[in-house]
């Protein structure tokens, strides 16, 4: 009777185990999916700029279709539709939706920075902070963590990226 007791007891803490390694696992591997494509997003937006004022002035403005490109590639890389709300099947619950928090276009310099490049970028509300050498596109988004089990916190993930233009 006590290895009977012992085998149950021990099978219950290794389903734990394993329940919170899947947990971890899936915390990790969503991060990491916003990350990326929030990095290639950024890399995507970065390259909308504005070929006739290179041309004529070498100043790289970014064009308004940057916004655009930004959120075409974050739905599709996603897998969300147009409100971005993901589509079934997704690692991400269908009920929430993504926000693009903070889409800032880095033409002459940071905010704040008289002296153009090279500055620091920090946005403190999302406690966001990068060096930036060169005209820049900024973005910070927010989706809430997927959360398969209830052993992680119910929380949201806050992911920003910056990807420069590197024909300055």
């Amino acid at each position: 009777m006590k290895w009977a007791i012992f085998l149950l007891f021990t099978s219950a803490i290794c389903a734990m185990l394993w329940i919170w390694q899947m947990d971890n696992h899936t915390t990790a591997t969503a991060y990491n999916r916003l990350k990326n494509t929030l990095d290639l997003a950024t890399h995507d937006a970065a390259m909308q700029i504005d070929k006739n004022e290179l041309a004529k002035n070498g100043k790289i403005i970014f064009t308004t279709n940057s916004n655009n490109v930004l959120n075409s590639t974050l739905q599709k890389n996603l897998k969300f539709d147009v409100n971005n709300q993901p589509i079934a099947p997704n690692m991400f619950r269908t009920s929430d939706q993504l926000k693009v928090l903070v889409v800032d276009k880095l033409e002459t310099g940071c905010p704040g920075s008289p002296a153009g490049f090279p500055c620091t970028y920090n946005n403190t509300t999302y406690g966001y902070v990068d060096t930036i050498v060169g005209p820049s596109i900024v973005a910070i988004i927010s989706m809430r963590h997927p959360r398969p089990f209830a052993f992680s916190t119910d929380r949201s993930f806050i992911v920003g990226s910056s990807h420069e233009y590197k024909g300055y």
